[in-house]
């Protein structure tokens, strides 16, 4: 009678023991489980955002690009209309009013608002330019030296070239924050500033809206 007894006993410990086993098991599977769907979901916002500072920087390099391509052109007839429409890159943001972009002297910045992070992408400008349309420049030459500056009436002598660079510097400096729904205008102008016999040409981007 206690030889059945102990048999009965030493069957319930295998049995307790076979579904701790099993809890444990599955347990593990489940940990195993959430940290691949934890890693894939890191991965996956890690990509997104990989991708999404791809679009900004394709978008900056390309404003600057276009800049720097009318600064390099020999004449100042070269002109260029830019579209700022996102839907025009290869890649394309989904939401283009959580886009700034900005252009200053020097510069062109781009900053995309993510889930309250910001992505950034910036591009250096090759050639001076100037946040300012054509009759600003010819309003702020005029009012300062009483000459717009072109080649039928040049700033004269009694001004120094480095008068007119250290004005228009102030002048033109300030960002130009872009409305992406608007077209951007670049014009290439040259400066001209008598100096006794010699003449100066002071070339500069203008870029505005």
């Amino acid at each position: 009678m206690k030889k059945r007894k102990e048999v009965i006993t030493h069957h319930l410990v295998s049995d307790d023991s076979a579904w701790a086993d099993l809890l444990l098991s599955k347990t593990a599977l489940i940990l195993a489980t959430v940290i691949i769907l934890m890693a894939v979901y890191t991965f996956a916002g890690s990509y997104s955002s990989l991708v999404k500072k791809d679009e900004v920087e394709i978008i900056a390099a390309d404003i600057a690009s276009n800049i720097d391509s009318i600064g390099s052109a020999h004449s100042d007839r070269s002109t260029a209309c830019l579209e700022l429409d996102t839907e025009n890159y290869e890649l394309k943001l989904s939401r283009r009013n959580d886009l700034n972009i900005s252009i200053s002297s020097e510069y062109v910045f781009c900053t995309l608002k993510d889930n309250g992070q910001d992505i950034t992408a910036a591009r250096q400008l090759s050639y001076r330019t100037l946040t300012l349309n054509p009759q600003d420049l010819c309003n702020i030459l005029t009012g300062s030296f009483g000459a717009d500056g072109n080649i039928n009436q040049p700033i004269n002598s009694e001004f120094s070239y480095t008068d007119v660079t250290d004005l228009l510097a102030n002048k033109g400096n300030e960002e130009l924050y872009l409305n992406t729904s608007k077209e951007l205008y670049i014009k290439r102008t040259t400066v001209f500033v008598a100096d006794g016999r010699e003449v100066n040409e002071l070339e500069y981007v203008l870029v505005y809206q």
